[in-house]
């Protein structure tokens, strides 16, 4: 009996571990959870923050649903999500992914405030298996309502008035040395600070072929973005070819849409690209912005 136990107790253990970090990990993915203050007033706010993590792209695992974490006591006042990719050299791919979820929450009663564990559906594009992950229960302590005293809030209306006029000169002065600045300021041509960072993806990954369509993947997204305005957040491979199709310059359209192509291609792809495919894609985007320059 007593080794039945023991036996019993190294098993469960590790599961109690994940559980108590407030996440589950599955097969190269991972999910955790955390807000920002364990304590706050009745007045005040919280900050939800969910994060999962994995190897390698950021379209390689789909999420189905954008979340939404059940509430005892609080209300979202906001959410958002952001990807995130760091070099990590001590993984395989190279790259590691953080996608985060943050949610904005005000309390609606005092007392414990409950935020029930978050289920998550990923499928891993590659594999195509199905992961189910799950964040930990968290509490956070609301204080109760603080009375507000309306003898005494009379008395402080002109000290309100001077403080209010003081933020407003302050505000005004602040503005017109911002823009004095910005006019003083020369304004930075686009089209070189993209052949700048072009040049800086061929140097860094110069005996890594995959990892210099991945940069040149994420350098045209970033065009398309701040210069022709998609909103491509979030958007996996195939989402992102069908927004660039939708440009209106024919030219343009082609060769974007069949430099993303083959930058996702190569992604998957077991063999490495050759030096003069890197070669000639790098040349070929290089004379697209340079063109770009010389239009200005």
């Amino acid at each position: 009996m007593k080794i039945d136990k023991v036996i019993r107790a190294v098993l469960i253990a590790p599961i109690l571990i994940c559980f108590a970090a407030g996440g589950i990990f599955a097969s190269g993915i991972s999910i955790s959870s955390e807000v920002t203050r364990m304590s706050i007033p009745f007045e005040g706010k919280d900050t939800l923050i969910v994060e999962l993590t994995w190897e390698g792209e950021p379209f390689l695992y789909q999420i189905d649903d954008f979340p939404i974490p059940n509430l005892e006591k609080l209300q979202i006042l906001g959410s958002s999500s952001s990807v995130s990719t760091m070099s990590d050299t001590t993984v395989e791919s190279g790259e590691k992914t953080i996608r985060t979820y943050r949610y904005i929450l005000e309390p609606t009663d005092f007392g414990t405030a409950i935020i029930e564990p978050l289920n998550i559906n990923v499928t891993n594009r590659l594999t195509e298996e199905l992961h189910q992950l799950q964040t930990g229960r968290l509490t956070i302590e609301i204080a109760k309502p603080v009375p507000k005293d309306e003898d005494t809030s009379s008395g402080s209306l002109p000290t309100i008035v001077i403080v209010c006029v003081i933020i407003l000169i302050a505000a005004a002065v602040v503005i017109i040395v911002v823009v004095r600045r910005k006019q003083a300021e020369p304004e930075v041509d686009p089209a070189v600070e993209y052949l700048r960072m072009l040049e800086e993806i061929k140097k860094e990954t110069v005996a890594d072929g995959k990892l210099f369509y991945s940069r040149l993947y994420r350098l045209l997204l970033l065009y398309l973005e701040k210069v022709q305005g998609l909103d491509l957040s979030g958007r996996t491979g195939e989402e992102v070819l069908q927004e660039a199709g939708k440009l209106e310059n024919e030219s343009e359209r082609d060769r974007i849409t069949g430099w993303l192509d083959k930058a996702l291609k190569v992604k998957f792809r077991p063999d490495l690209p050759s030096p003069s495919d890197i070669e000639d894609s790098y040349n070929a985007v290089r004379q697209f912005f340079e063109n770009k320059v010389h239009k200005k």
